[in-house]
């Protein structure tokens, strides 16, 4: 049973082992996003264009779904610290949104480690940074007991260096099973045009990336 499709205005939400999911409105833009396989899906926006509550929305869905059993998703900012209030805040908030009430039922949320785990399938969200060295080869080992880390989100991607991205980059390798596959996803404001990221992803069109632009006028859920 696969509890979560993509559809023009969202996910349509339906009964999963005696829990009701909620029927989670998404902004039509992002659908493509949503569905890419592309190994590099990077995604620019400005304050306000919900592409971080999107991302955290779509990851819940897809690790909450028995159809991608085995995927785990590594979260990286470049200050560990940041995540707290930011990527895990974000993805919190997304699973209250889906499973409402009944969230404990299907996720453990861990503060103090901080990491989170989906109790239908077992699959783990991991938060870590790349600030120095020692954050740098901690990163490379990271591991989890069941599965394997398949998606990464680099959230405020342009504090990286292309060195930082490299080594995560390099971090998601290895044969997978048919159902899964290996995803870098990047959210950033727009920076300066001679960035790193600019130069990879935009200058030079790849069948491996996937790029996305939105802005805070396509975002149907902002107030005035």
């Amino acid at each position: 049973l696969c509890p979560m499709r993509p559809l023009p205005c969202g996910w349509s939400m339906t009964t999963v082992k005696g829990l009701r999911l909620r029927r989670v409105p998404l902004n039509v833009g992002f659908r493509r996003a949503n569905e890419t396989k592309r190994r590099y899906r990077v995604l620019m926006g400005s304050a306000g264009s919900g592409k971080s509550v999107n991302g955290a929305l779509d990851f819940v869905a897809k690790l909450s779904d028995p159809a991608y059993g085995g995927a785990n998703l590594l979260v990286v900012r470049k200050l560990e610290s940041a995540n707290r209030d930011s990527t895990f805040a974000e993805l919190s908030a997304a699973i209250r949104r889906i499973f409402g009430e009944s969230y404990t039922d299907v996720w453990e949320i861990n503060a103090s480690v901080p990491e989170m785990r989906c109790r239908l399938t077992g699959n783990r969200i991991l938060f870590r940074g790349m600030k120095d060295t020692s954050q740098r080869e901690k990163l490379k080992s990271v591991s989890v007991p069941e599965g394997k880390i398949v998606w990464a989100w680099v959230e405020e991607a342009t504090e990286l260096t292309s060195e930082d991205f490299d080594i995560l980059d390099d971090r998601l390798r290895g044969i997978l099973p048919d159902h899964l596959y290996y995803q870098i996803t990047l959210t950033f404001n727009p920076v300066s045009a001679n960035h790193w990221i600019k130069r990879r992803f935009f200058d030079t069109p790849s069948e491996d990336v996937f790029t996305h632009r939105s802005t805070y006028l396509e975002n149907r859920f902002i107030d005035e």
